[in-house]
């Protein structure tokens, strides 16, 4: 079922009017809809490539300092900055790739592709959470959290005579803890309020589109 078949049924097929940020009326029909993840989808290309430069300028800064720390007059290779700036300029490199294969995959959406593949991508893009947000948040949690680990080992160990490595283990798991729920919490907030009405607005069309074909091939 494409697009231009769908616009003759778009009167009769429609979905509960949802209050959505920044929308003066809810959507009512798959026009309607497509031209406001549209609209949506540009607000986050937009902001995405606002963010690129700062990314940019901490993985070159990163990765210039973890240069530095080799070169011959830097002197002895002090192991602990040579690992601490190595990890940084990684993170900021893989965050700086994501961010901008994000911005073109929102670049190359098509908006005329059948409705039903058009709206089943659409749910997964505007869904809390993905596979591949998940693996990359934990990755970059295994990176952060080696660092902190190391850094809080250390500096129990320089400064408070401290050389049980339990010890570093617990501070940084009980900071990673604490961190992760404020941060889990602070980001399903902003999603309720940025992409989860209208991540509920497409799975209500995708629900009345079903029903409209299992009735008309019944």
């Amino acid at each position: 079922m494409d697009l231009d078949s769908l616009r003759q049924k778009s009167a009769k097929v429609s979905a509960p009017p949802i209050d959505v940020p920044n929308v003066t009326a809810g959507t009512s029909s798959i026009d309607d809809l497509i031209a406001l993840l549209q609209a949506s989808d540009e607000a986050e290309r937009r902001k995405i490539r606002k963010s690129l430069p700062l990314f940019a300028i901490a993985a070159v800064v990163f990765t210039v300092a973890f240069i530095a720390v080799l070169l011959p007059i830097a002197g002895v290779v002090n192991s602990s900055a040579l690992l601490l700036r190595g990890i940084l300029a990684v993170l900021y490199l893989s965050l700086l790739l994501v961010f901008w294969t994000r911005m073109r995959g929102i670049a190359k959406i098509d908006y005329a592709e059948p409705v039903s593949s058009f709206l089943a991508k659409a749910e997964r893009r505007y869904a809390f959470g993905s596979r591949t947000s998940y693996v990359l948040a934990f990755i970059a949690t295994l990176f952060l959290g080696y660092v902190a680990y190391f850094y809080v080992s250390d500096v129990a160990k320089r400064y408070f005579d401290i050389n049980d490595s339990s010890i570093g283990l617990l501070v940084t798991l009980l900071f990673f803890t604490a961190v992760y729920a404020f941060g889990l919490w602070a980001t399903r907030k902003d999603w309720k309020k940025e992409k989860g009405e209208i991540w509920l607005q497409i799975r209500m069309m995708r629900d009345e589109l079903e029903r409209e074909e299992a009735n008309g091939n019944s």
